[in-house]
């Protein structure tokens, strides 16, 4: 949801029913990942090669359409079944039917293919027009408690609209003949996109099962609390990513070690501030976006600011230090590993009786913790963070 339609919608819609749309949207975003099973990261390097053989090209948009068109089909015979099975998703049937209708955009918008071959003014111009249409709706069509059931419907018709839009883009302006394919492309590209799949799996475990299991045990208000903490929460990543984003290209390049300690104690300075001013901020900022309905969020955001620390480090961890060096196992491995680390704590919490809302932020925290352990642990290893490594 943009940012700039939530305090008007959590204010419009009310606590608890925003928190069965988060709800809704965070089960929504399991099946986004399935039909997408990481070929919107696989499938750019293989766009990137084949961006001069118009052919060739034609034959893997096509193997990565059918791929996701499958995998679309696949995840609606789990969704119709889990809607048949669990009570939480039998009594909001309309609810998630509206929330998954934008999956389907997943198989008509081809960023990958945009990435490929660098039109990344299609993606900006698309996602635009889809948010900008969605904002308006909101607006428009939503006005009392009783609508908050068209807010997910809205999003994904501004989903679909772009997804329409894109495959235009693909086919009449690229030029993209779609055709039969083999089976053995399409093995191939599903092969080589299992890796992606499983590391994007597991960041969207961390970042989800905490509402998935506050919509189960307790409220949809305290999916709505976490829900907001957490959007906040990674706003504050927006800074610590573009600094990561603009070191990344120059270390990768000279590979200086010890302008990558340098950056690493910037790095440190810099997520200690964005973790003071979130700390510092927190009631003002879930007041402005929630107003007094959601204020046991406060509480949360502070909590997750041990989240928001670990998390800037561990960014730059990763991509501008292990990846850039040449390590990208230990960044992977690290994310998968943080996934078990945090589904063992779940466990203990269930078993100890210990699951809150706020034991559930801090679980993220220590989460993130593992990944900055671990990946700190190859940087010095590797003697990445060493002025005289040789």
């Amino acid at each position: 949801m943009p940012f700039i339609a939530l305090p008007y919608i959590i204010r419009i819609v009310g606590g608890e029913n925003y928190g069965l749309i988060a709800f809704v949207q965070t089960v929504v975003s399991y099946f986004s990942i399935i039909i997408n099973f990481g070929l919107d990261v696989s499938a750019v390097k293989d766009v990137a090669i084949l961006r001069n053989d118009k052919e060739q090209l034609s034959q893997l948009v096509s193997s990565v359409l059918c791929i996701k068109f499958f995998l679309w089909i696949f995840s609606s015979f789990i969704l119709i079944t889990c809607c048949l099975v669990f009570d939480v998703f039998r009594s909001n049937v309309l609810l998630i039917f509206f929330a998954y209708l934008s999956c389907f955009s997943d198989i008509l918008f081809p960023v990958w293919y945009f990435q490929g071959i660098e039109r990344m003014k299609y993606i900006t111009f698309v996602r635009f027009f889809s948010i900008l249409f969605y904002t308006i709706s909101i607006f428009i069509f939503i006005h009392s408690s009783d609508d908050y059931i068209f807010i997910p419907l809205l999003q994904s018709l501004g989903m679909l609209l772009s997804g329409f839009i894109s495959i235009y883009l693909l086919l009449v302006v690229e030029k993209i003949h779609l055709s039969f394919v083999s089976y053995s492309n399409m093995k191939a590209y599903f092969l080589a996109s299992i890796p992606f799949f499983i590391s994007r799996l597991s960041l969207l475990i961390n970042a989800g099962i905490a509402k998935i299991i506050c919509g189960i045990f307790f409220s949809m208000q305290s999916v709505a609390a976490f829900d907001i903490a957490q959007k906040i929460a990674n706003v504050a990543f927006i800074p610590l990513q573009m600094i990561n984003q603009s070191v990344y290209p120059h270390l990768a390049r000279i590979r200086d070690r010890q302008f990558a300690r340098k950056c690493f104690g910037f790095m440190c300075v810099c997520s200690s501030v964005v973790t003071l001013f979130i700390y510092i901020f927190a009631p003002l900022g879930i007041a402005f976006f929630a107003g007094e309905e959601l204020t046991e969020a406060v509480g949360i955001l502070r909590i997750l600011c041990v989240f928001v620390f670990c998390g800037g480090i561990s960014l730059y961890l990763g991509t501008p230090l292990l990846v850039a060096f040449g390590y990208p196992r230990p960044f992977n491995v690290s994310v998968i590993g943080s996934t078990f680390v945090l589904i063992v704590i779940y466990l203990l919490l269930y078993y100890l009786d210990l699951f809150t809302v706020q034991t559930f932020a801090l679980v993220l925290g220590i989460t993130e913790l593992f990944i900055v352990l671990y990946r700190l642990y190859y940087c010095l290893k590797y003697k990445i963070l060493y002025y005289n490594a040789t």
